[in-house]
């Protein structure tokens, strides 16, 4: 198990920090939550790829976070375990803010393997906003 959060920890910060091709997204809105993400076609093989911007950005996210609460939270949203966050995790959370929180979120919805599930990953992602911003 402790292996299975390891490699889930590192899938995150991998797809999130846009390393991994994506295939295109449609914005998904709910209530005031845009969760899509803008991608564009690469030049050099017609694959969809994020923008180096949107790439930067999310890294600075990602650093905000940090590794330990980065993991906590893809488990909440993406395994749907509901773990305790700790205090210091949602304090990250909010100081990040919730842009990032939701371009994050979007980036690895964006991924073939979690499309199927987006509605359901982005009722968890605002439920774990609210819980830390209560």
């Amino acid at each position: 198990m402790e292996s299975f959060c390891k490699v889930s920890t590192i899938a995150f910060f991998v797809l999130a920090s846009g390393v991994f091709l994506s295939s295109p997204t449609q914005a998904i809105r709910t209530s005031d939550h845009d969760f899509g993400v803008a991608l564009e076609p690469s030049s050099h093989n017609g694959d969809d790829i994020i923008p180096i911007e949107l790439s930067h950005y999310l890294h600075e996210c990602l650093k905000k976070i940090g590794e330990e609460c980065g993991s906590i939270f893809f488990t909440r949203i993406f395994i749907g375990k509901k773990n305790v966050i700790p205090a210091g995790c949602c304090q990250k959370l909010l100081d990040m803010g919730e842009e990032c929180h939701y371009t994050i979120t979007a980036t690895v919805i964006s991924r073939p393997e979690f499309r199927a599930n987006a509605t359901l990953y982005e009722t968890r992602a605002i439920d774990a906003w609210n819980k830390c911003s209560q």
